[in-house]
């Protein structure tokens, strides 16, 4: 499904699942008005600047914990295979290039959608094409300035959607473990001093490593602390 508009692409396609659709069932927008990103934040870019789509997945809730870390791993493999950009990861799946955030994932579950054994997940994904300008005080880039030429928004789609599939195999077969490290090979933060903001309010420490679980694993004051939510933000060392 293409749209020239829409509030949200998320939006439409939990209500997509609500309404039955298949797994695969996917929305690309050339603008949204009201689109979303991680902890409730606005996702901002001016029309035809962006990838911004949503597609549908139904899988395990065991393998819908980990789809997050798939999907940052599929569009990191993406970048660099067909576009030699070498990207990288910061918990639990923001995608940054020289540290500014490229693009952006959100994975939410539809209740609503399920069919007992499977979730629905409504898989977002925001990658700057061709963004001139971004709000003051925001670390980011657009690939139009890593690359000589950047892909249209449904090429970089297509080929996500395959890189994704090959990543939720190895997710289905082995759990998160099985792209821990690939993850930990990607990451950027790890070793850092990091402020989660989480459920319990904000930790300040070092982000020491990712469990097999996915958990970010901060020490702080002497104690290790394992984050399984949380906003993350990288603090400059000695801060």
């Amino acid at each position: 499904m293409r749209v020239a508009r829409t509030r949200s692409t998320q939006d439409v396609v939990l209500r997509a699942a609500r309404e039955g659709a298949d797994e695969g069932f996917t929305c690309l927008a050339a603008e949204q008005t009201a689109g979303r990103g991680r902890q409730g934040r606005e996702w901002v870019a001016p029309a035809g600047s962006a990838l911004l789509a949503s597609l549908l997945l139904r899988r395990s809730p065991a393998v819908a914990v980990g789809i997050p870390f798939a999907a940052g791993l599929a569009l990191v493999d993406v970048l660099a295979a067909a576009h030699g950009v070498a990207a990288g990861l910061k918990w639990p799946n923001d995608v940054l290039v020289d540290r500014r955030k490229l693009a952006g994932i959100l994975s939410e579950v539809e209740p609503l959608g399920s069919d007992g054994a499977r979730v629905a997940i409504a898989l977002g994904l925001g990658v700057n094409l061709t963004v001139e300008r971004f709000p003051d005080g925001f670390e980011a880039v657009s690939l139009h300035s890593l690359v000589a030429k950047p892909p249209a928004a449904e090429e970089l789609l297509a080929a996500f959607g395959d890189a994704l599939g090959d990543r939720l195999a190895t997710l289905e077969a082995g759990g998160i473990g099985a792209l821990v490290g690939d993850w930990r090979s990607s990451a950027v933060g790890l070793g850092e001093p990091v402020s989660v903001q989480g459920p319990a309010g904000t930790t300040d420490g070092v982000a020491v490593d990712i469990g097999e679980d996915g958990a970010l694993l901060v020490e702080a004051s002497g104690q290790l602390h394992r984050f399984l939510a949380g906003d993350v933000h990288l603090r400059a060392r000695g801060a």
